[in-house]
């Protein structure tokens, strides 16, 4: 289980931003913030001319209606950005399940990955353990791109 650690979330996120990410995705939920004390995270994300985004999946589980009601703008414009040479980071909590699953959502919408199990692979070969669990799994079989869901 991962946890707070004493960090510097503006060397970070300078380190992030260094590397050339203009997106910064956010799934923990908001009580996750606190737990890890990184409530300013999204302002100071911003302050770093990172565009924030905040889409909460409960850890474990996949996506849910709010999630897809954000992900139909946000996931279509985010892989065009991405297509044309942006980055972006995705994280959650421990970095395998919620931000693995997003991470295959983008892989989908970019068409880099054709089939939900070739995004799995993908991403797993770089991150190993990541969509942690047979809900994630099935819902990034079931994706369907640019329809959000």
């Amino acid at each position: 289980m991962t946890g707070p650690w004493s960090r510097d979330i503006d060397v970070d996120l300078c380190a992030i931003r260094q590397w050339g990410a203009g997106y910064l995705i956010s799934l923990i939920e908001p009580w996750e913030f606190d737990e890890l004390r990184i409530a300013a995270l999204p302002e100071r994300a911003m302050a770093q001319g990172i565009k924030w985004y905040g889409l909460p999946i409960v850890d474990g589980a996949a996506p849910n209606s709010s999630f897809l009601e954000a992900w139909r703008e946000l996931g279509p414009a985010l892989s065009n950005e991405l297509l044309r040479g942006s980055r972006a980071v995705v994280h959650c909590k421990g970095g395998l399940g919620r931000a693995g699953t997003v991470a295959c959502l983008l892989l989908l919408e970019t068409g880099t990955a054709a089939t939900g199990e070739q995004a799995m692979s993908m991403v797993r070969q770089v991150r190993p353990g990541a969509i942690e669990t047979h809900e994630q799994e099935d819902f990034i079989r079931a994706w369907s791109p640019g329809s959000g869901s």
